[in-house]
């Protein structure tokens, strides 16, 4: 059964931390506990907040299009293109090979 917020041990934070290969110092364990039980309380707290008059949204700012035109325009010259390239061969960008 998983612990409330108010009884969070330090043991099971120790343990998730060694679980997420995180080494903590034993106070900062009890920091993290501390914090943590904060958060749950926060989060405990929010639960309780009434939403029956609050319309679902899947953005909660209003959305919209801030993209320029899509515009034809003349292609960059090859040349400029890689003027500044580190490497370079037969009019295209050179890049190491990728290992798999």
């Amino acid at each position: 059964m998983p612990e409330s917020h108010d009884t969070l041990s330090t043991e099971t934070v120790a343990h998730v931390a060694r679980l997420a290969r995180l080494g903590l110092q034993p106070e900062e364990v009890t920091r993290l506990r501390d914090e943590l039980r904060h958060i749950l309380a926060a989060i405990d707290a929010l639960k309780q907040a009434d939403t029956s008059r609050v319309p679902a949204t899947a953005h909660p700012l209003e959305e919209r299009n801030v993209m320029r035109e899509d515009r034809r325009a003349p292609c960059l010259p090859a040349e400029e293109a890689l003027r500044n390239a580190p490497t370079r061969e037969n009019g295209y960008f050179k890049v190491k090979a990728i290992q798999e």
